[in-house]
């Protein structure tokens, strides 16, 4: 699943599916703690065409991997049904950051370096069960570089730089 994100939303997670009749939705998180979501109170639909819609957030609980949440105005399963595979966003100051993690938008547009040289940018994150990938474009190629600790040895935003080591064979 590719992900492109803009600074001023961050997707915290899909609407899969429903749950029950009562307008309860299942959400597939799309954040490493999923804690977050009992906290939340405000959020946005990211509706087609790029428009958000506050949302109020009246319950969240785990459930088999996923979050069950209630909505304020969506009171049965027809109403809940209309929003499957929207995307539930917060405003950056409302997201939570693990200390040492990194939101894709920031991710997105670092020069990637091993030593002095520069491979190219980060134009995209793929993102799958395994392992997120970082798609580098540069030099007349495209490569995709796995987000692993192994590879990734130090994140500098301010400097717009990731510096890497690359795997034996990635570019041959």
């Amino acid at each position: 699943m590719e992900q492109k994100q803009e600074a001023k939303k961050i997707r915290v997670g899909k609407f899969i599916s429903c749950h029950g009749v009562k307008g309860e939705l299942v959400l597939l998180p799309l954040t490493d703690d999923n804690r977050r979501f009992r906290k939340l109170k405000k959020a946005l639909l990211e509706l087609p065409g790029g428009r958000y819609q506050e949302v109020e957030v009246l319950t969240a609980r785990e459930h088999k991997g996923n979050i069950l949440v209630t909505l304020s105005g969506i009171e049965d399963r027809t109403q809940a049904e209309r929003l499957k595979n929207l995307y539930l966003c917060v405003h950056p100051e409302d997201a939570v950051k693990p200390k040492g993690s990194y939101f894709l938008y920031e991710i997105v547009g670092l020069a990637v370096y091993q030593g002095d040289t520069c491979y190219g940018t980060i134009t995209s994150v793929l993102q799958n069960s395994s392992t997120d990938l970082y798609e580098v474009t540069g030099e007349g190629r495209i490569f995709y570089l796995p987000a692993l600790k192994s590879v990734v040895k130090k994140i500098d935003l301010e400097q717009k730089r990731m510096e890497v080591e690359i795997p034996d064979g990635l570019l041959d």
